[in-house]
């Protein structure tokens, strides 16, 4: 309590002094009054990558999972190549491929399996829309900020297996961070629902995939 009423009685005189004297004392006593309140702070350099500014993107999906409704979760693989329409919104052509496991009634019956092993690989390619939402800066260390943003992606396409083609819609959402200006990683999250008819009725499906992607910007 006595330090501060110390401080603001210096302040206080450094003000009276500077009114008293005129203006080239007023200077002088401004750039010590300007010592005595300065914080001092020194300020952070911040390095911090901006997206390319070339409009395509191509991505490769490092790794992710798949689950097919009644056929269990298994590894999915696949890409895609993005044509960025404005900083709001990107068309994207995506690709990916997976191996389906046995399905709930072959592992409760014991029955003879329902597909071969040629019909139990899935593929599926799609087109879809993606708006970008909450773009931001993302702290990686202390001095290293790290552009990125959230978007929500949809559109339609085709999947395969079974030796049969089902219309494909697909939703979902996904998060992405720049390293550098030319380099992203991604983590893209999609319900792709289609309807088949492998058990004996017709029934609409939810097969959610999740992937880890690396794109590249040119």
């Amino acid at each position: 309590m006595e330090t501060g009423l110390r401080r603001l009685s210096v302040i206080a005189a450094a003000y009276l002094a500077a009114l008293v004297a005129g203006p080239a004392s007023a200077q002088q006593d401004t750039t010590v009054l300007d010592d005595i309140v300065s914080p001092g702070l020194e300020r952070r350099e911040i390095r911090e990558a901006d997206i390319d500014s070339e409009n395509f993107e191509v991505t490769a999906f490092l790794g992710g999972i798949m689950n097919v409704e009644d056929f269990g979760s298994n590894a999915v693989y696949g890409g895609a190549l993005a044509y960025h329409i404005s900083e709001d919104f990107f068309m994207e052509a995506g690709y990916g491929q997976t191996e389906l496991g046995e399905s709930s009634f072959e592992r409760l019956s014991g029955a003879a399996p329902l597909l071969t092993d040629e019909e139990r690989e899935l593929s599926y390619y799609n087109l879809s829309l993606a708006w970008n939402l909450f773009p931001g800066e993302y702290f990686a260390f202390d001095d290293w900020a790290l552009n990125g943003g959230f978007y929500l992606v949809g559109g339609i396409g085709n999947t395969s297996f079974a030796d049969e083609d089902h219309f494909t819609y697909n939703i979902g959402a996904g998060i992405r961070v720049l390293p550098t200006d030319w380099l992203s990683l991604r983590l893209d999250v999609r319900d792709h629902i289609f309807e088949h008819e492998l058990f004996g009725e017709a029934q609409v499906t939810n097969n959610l995939s999740a992937q880890l992607g690396l794109s590249v910007y040119f």
